[in-house]
């Protein structure tokens, strides 16, 4: 493929050196029950009680697992509010490849 040709969105791309700073995102996604978040927010964004229905997984345990998934720029949250009633959010996947790359940029993986 040509890049300038057909040009790469790099803002599609979440690039992770090899060293400490990737390490948030290798954690959050070890994490028992993140993938099968991950999962079934590829089908349809959620509300945190729609998550914890469809994964099985108890409210309390979706809620931190979405939010380090947020931190670590791999879920979106957006505002579904009416603005008659209490703000209310859906997540979904920011839709964002991960890379990881050498310190010094010369090798991605």
């Amino acid at each position: 493929m040509d890049c300038a040709v057909n040009p790469v969105n790099i803002e599609k791309f979440l690039i992770l050196p090899i060293a400490e700073g990737s390490r948030t995102v290798t954690e959050v996604l070890s994490k028992e029950g993140s993938f099968k978040i991950l999962e079934v927010l590829s089908e349809d964004p959620l509300s945190l009680r729609q998550i914890s229905r469809k994964t099985g997984l108890p409210f309390v345990d979706v809620e931190n697992k979405i939010m380090a998934l947020v931190e670590s720029d791999l879920v979106e949250r957006k505002s579904i509010s009416s603005g008659l009633e209490e703000e209310k959010y859906i997540y979904g996947p920011s839709n964002r490849f991960i890379v990881f790359s050498s310190e010094d940029n010369t090798t991605v993986v």
